[in-house]
C-alpha cells in the first residue's frame, strides 16, 4: 500500500450522516446505476440503488484528480461500470481502507476499524497482526463497495482469504517492486517469475499493480495456511533472484539493492496483509487501475498509464475478464524445498 498514507486513527470514522444516509435516502427516491451512468457530470448528493441496497453518495463534483479533472463522481462511475466483474474478487473479504476523502493531492490515511456502519456494510470483529481486535469492513455486494468508495476509499485493498476460512488464502501473491528500476525491467522479472512457476507445473496470473510494479497471483487450493504459502513464496522468489541476479533481488533493504534491481516481495503472504484488488483504482496520477494482463502483453510490453478509469471498462467489454475462473483454479503447492 502507498507509503504516503498515515497510520490508522481511531478518531477518523464515518460521520453520522454517512452512517445513516442509506436509510434516509429510501424516502427520497433512488437513482438507478444505469441512470447515474447516463449523467454527464454528476454533482451534489443523491441516493443510488445498486445490488445490495440503496447507498447515499455525496459531493460528487469534488475534484479527486485535479490535473486530469476526474471527480469523485467519475470514480464512482468507474466502479459501477466494472462492479459486475470485480465483485467476485472482493466478496466476503475483509478490507483495509486506504482513504483519500479530499482526493490524491491531500494526505490519505489507513482505516481498519469501523466503529459503526449501516446495514448494507457488513463488519467482522477480527484480530489484526499485532493482536488487536478490530471491526473490519467486509465486501458483500456492490452496495458495500460503493459505500466505501463514497468514503474516499480510492483503492480496494483486500485480505487474501475469505470469511469462510480466514486462515487459508485463495492465492499466493508476488509483488514486483521496482523502486528505481525501469518498468521494462519489472516486466522482465515478471517473465522470470512465470518461467519458475511453469517449471513447477503452476499457472500464474499477472496484473499491473496500478502503481509502479506488477503483481503475480498463484491461485491455490484452500488447504494451505499462510505460513505454508509464505514459505513457498519465499523459495520461488529466491529462485527468481538466482536466475536473474542482475535485475531481481529478495533484499528488502532498499539501500542494499543493486541499482536497477526489482524487489521480488513475497512477504505480503501473511494473515491480515492486503493488496490492491484486481480492477482497483490507485491513488496515483492518471487514475491508473490494477489491471489483469496476459503473459503475451507482458512479453510485448506496455505502460502503466495504458490502464486507467477511462480505458479499463472498455478493455473489459472488448476482452472480457482475463482472470475469469482464476479463483476456481485449485492448484496444489509442490513439496519444499523446491527441486529446481
Amino acid at each position: 500500500m502507498e507509503n504516503e498514507l498515515e497510520k490508522p486513527s481511531r478518531k477518523r470514522r464515518p460521520s453520522a450522516a454517512q452512517r445513516t444516509v442509506s436509510s434516509s435516502a429510501k424516502s427520497k427516491g433512488a437513482t438507478s446505476a444505469a441512470a447515474f451512468l447516463a449523467i454527464d457530470s454528476p454533482k451534489g448528493d443523491l441516493s443510488l440503488k445498486v445490488p445490495g441496497g440503496i447507498v447515499g453518495i455525496s459531493n460528487l463534483d469534488k475534484m479527486f484528480w485535479p490535473v486530469e479533472k476526474f471527480t469523485k463522481g467519475d470514480l464512482i462511475s468507474y466502479y459501477l461500470r466494472v462492479s459486475g466483474v470485480m465483485i467476485k474478487y472482493l466478496k466476503d473479504r475483509p478490507a483495509i481502507l486506504a482513504r483519500y476523502p479530499n482526493g490524491i493531492t491531500q494526505k490519505g490515511f489507513f482505516q481498519q476499524n469501523i466503529d459503526d456502519a449501516p446495514a448494507i456494510l457488513h463488519t467482522e470483529r477480527l484480530e489484526n497482526q499485532v493482536g488487536r481486535f478490530l471491526n473490519y469492513a467486509v465486501y458483500t455486494s456492490v452496495a458495500s463497495l460503493i459505500y466505501l468508495v463514497n468514503l474516499g476509499t480510492i483503492s480496494q485493498n483486500t485480505w487474501h482469504s475469505r470469511l469462510s476460512d480466514l486462515d487459508r488464502p485463495d492465492y499466493v501473491v508476488f509483488d514486483l517492486d521496482p523502486y528505481e528500476a525501469d518498468f521494462s525491467t519489472v516486466l522482465q522479472v515478471a517473465l522470470t517469475v512465470n518461467q519458475v512457476l511453469i517449471d513447477l507445473g503452476l499457472t500464474g496470473y499477472p496484473k499491473t499493480s496500478g502503481s509502479k510494479g506488477v503483481h503475480v497471483y498463484v491461485p491455490v487450493a484452500r488447504r494451505y495456511g499462510y505460513e505454508e504459502a509464505a514459505r513457498f513464496a519465499e523459495q520461488v522468489a529466491a529462485k527468481v533472484a538466482e536466475r536473474a541476479p542482475k535485475i531481481a533481488t529478495v533484499e528488502r533493504r532498499m539501500n542494499a539493492r543493486k541499482q536497477g534491481q526489482v524487489y521480488v516481495d513475497w512477504q505480503q503472504n501473511a494473515r491480515g496483509k492486503s493488496a490492491a484488488s484486481i480492477y482497483s483504482v490507485r491513488a496515483r496520477a492518471g487514475a491508473t487501475v490494477s489491471t489483469p494482463v496476459t503473459w503475451e502483453e507482458v512479453s510485448r510490453g506496455f505502460e502503466m498509464t495504458d490502464f486507467t478509469i477511462q480505458t479499463v471498462p472498455d478493455r473489459i467489454e472488448k476482452k472480457g475478464d482475463l482472470w475469469d475462473g482464476m479463483l476456481k483454479r485449485k492448484q496444489m503447492l509442490p513439496k519444499l524445498p523446491l527441486g529446481l
